[in-house]
């Protein structure tokens, strides 16, 4: 008893360590499209439920029925076969899988037709191993975190750099790849205001479990103001010694990959992720938290902390010179 209870503790303390690293909750829908994949999931086990308890009622039944006990003795002739029964397990599986089948073409088709006159567009394009993010009607450029308005259906086009990714946030909608060489599509409409996590769902090589993202869903009225925000540029606030000399490592070291500006032009030819918004993003390198000790120890070695990613280590640095990039970065605000 007490080996049971061990083994039921361990997995109720691993499974609460997993929600505590990560939201991936498909069961708690914020968005139309996650809502409706969630009512096929209800389906699908509402179905399963009916079968698995007319199993297991026969199986009690015949159990209890042909049990050996004093007195009891087996029919001495044996049918071999019964059409009907054989009938009517041959075609109701064939009706379950058809409940099934019909609404989840319905749904998979449907999106496909939905009218996208007015939709919002975003261009996500996945690298080794983060996530960029692309708004053409308004001219700006983000990475790691994706900001949407409640509300309204956003159509996602989806690009590869390098392997086969794929484009996932459980609460928000299915996932769906982005393939080098090949455009993608898929719809979001989200539905409540919240901040999701979202990661690749694809394994794409040994930083792939490091490879997540935030879409962070705001009102329309907040949304605009993010807008407006990262539509200014940065350099308005005064830097101290520290920043200032900051800035000077970044142009030296960093400004060839990233831009601290969110404009379309200014990311042009940029290999890097955008980081115009640095010092007001929740994670570094897409997981970790935004701290200055977290900072400091992506600087230094960021193969050690995200392996495969294509970011070398800056050469020829001190300990104060790290100190001040990171410094520096955490002025990168909007």
């Amino acid at each position: 008893m007490k080996k049971i209870a061990g083994i039921w503790g361990s997995c109720l303390l691993l499974l609460s360590g997993c929600s505590a690293i990560q939201n991936m909750d498909v069961l708690n829908p914020a968005g139309s499209q996650a809502e409706e994949q969630y009512s096929l999931i209800k389906l699908s086990i509402y179905i399963m439920l009916i079968v698995m308890v007319t199993v297991v009622v026969l199986f009690i039944r015949f159990v209890y029925k042909y049990r050996a006990r004093p007195g009891f003795t087996p029919e001495k002739h044996q049918e071999n076969r019964n059409k009907k029964l054989e009938l009517t397990w041959t075609i109701l599986p064939f009706v379950l899988l058809l409940i099934l089948a019909v609404p989840m073409v319905k749904s998979v088709f449907g999106e496909e037709k939905q009218d996208n006159t007015g939709a919002m567009k975003v261009k996500v394009t996945a690298s080794k191993y983060w996530w960029k993010f692309e708004y053409p009607e308004k001219d700006i450029v983000t990475s790691q975190e994706l900001h949407l308005p409640k509300g309204k259906r956003v159509v996602i086009e989806l690009h590869s750099k390098d392997v086969i990714h794929s484009f996932w946030v459980p609460q928000l909608g299915g996932k769906q790849d982005l393939i080098p060489g090949r455009t993608n599509k898929m719809a979001l409409t989200p539905e409540k205001v919240g901040t999701y996590q979202g990661k690749c769902g694809e394994f794409c090589g040994a930083g792939h479990s490091f490879m997540r993202f935030l879409v962070k869903v705001d009102s329309q009225k907040d949304y605009q103001q993010w807008v407006n925000q990262m539509k200014k540029e940065n350099g308005s606030t005064k830097l101290s010694a520290q920043e200032s000399e900051g800035q000077r490592v970044f142009k030296s070291n960093c400004l060839s990959c990233h831009a601290t500006s969110s404009t379309a032009s200014a990311n042009q030819g940029k290999e890097g992720p955008n980081l115009a918004d640095f010092g007001d993003r929740e994670r570094v390198a897409g997981f970790m938290p935004n701290t200055e000790k977290n900072v400091l120890k992506w600087l230094k070695d960021p193969k050690k902390v995200k392996p495969g990613t294509d970011m070398p280590k800056a050469k020829g640095l001190s300990d104060n010179d790290y100190a001040a990039l990171s410094a520096y970065l955490k002025t990168l605000k909007k």
